[in-house]
């Protein structure tokens, strides 16, 4: 009889564990809604309105921002650290080598090479950002019953594009419809994985009929 309250005991526990283990997947779907009902809806009339704009911002620093921002990434590399506490060093008479200000010289010539680097490389940036985010697209407007060019910047979640050949997609879009016979595109992914080679993208099933 121990044994048997032993041996229930231990499976009641290891499904105890199973349970706790078995923890209820949280719903990672999301609906989205044609803006084509909602082109004049203002505030929370929209039902899209808590999902993210299309405007591509890849810079790291903002005028304000650049100064602390980039001398708190430089201080985090030990060879700078390491020659900013020799030079204050100098400052101190009783273990002074040479003058201070020939100490700190080669620091501060470091750390602005180096910070005048990382804000042409932000400019770079800023700039393509800018060229992309201004790129035409045609999207469809319910108002004027036709495709209207906007920026891509412009764009928001559910709305019609219309997409053409050899053209940049800076957004995630769902193929809903195609020119070609077997409702395929080709893509190709080069800008995120490096690889040139076409990809075939087929129209979601639920639109083949339409």
């Amino acid at each position: 009889m121990a044994r048997e309250s032993e041996d229930t005991g231990m499976t009641k526990a290891s499904k105890a564990k199973r349970q706790r283990k078995k923890k209820p997947k949280e719903n990672k779907t999301r609906t989205v809604h044609a803006n084509i009902h909602y082109d004049n809806a203002k505030g929370e009339e929209n039902p899209n309105r808590h999902y993210a704009n299309n405007k591509i911002k890849t810079t790291k620093y903002t005028v304000l921002s650049f100064l602390p921002k980039n001398l708190f990434e430089q201080f985090h590399r030990f060879a700078n650290v390491y020659f900013v506490f020799i030079a204050l060093l100098n400052f101190v008479p009783v273990v002074n080598a040479f003058q201070p200000e020939l100490a700190l010289a080669p620091v501060v010539f470091i750390l602005s090479v180096t910070a005048i680097k990382d804000l042409w490389e932000d400019y770079r940036r800023h700039r393509s950002d800018k060229e992309i985010n201004h790129m035409d697209c045609l999207v469809y407007s319910r108002e004027d019953k036709r495709y209207m060019e906007k920026y891509w910047k412009e764009v928001h979640v559910g709305d019609f594009v219309r997409l053409r050949c050899n053209e940049i997609l800076p957004a995630d879009v769902l193929l809903l419809s195609s020119s070609d016979p077997d409702r395929l595109c080709h893509i190709e992914t080069a800008t995120l994985d490096g690889e040139t080679n076409l990809k075939q993208r087929q129209v979601v099933r639920s639109f083949f009929e339409l």
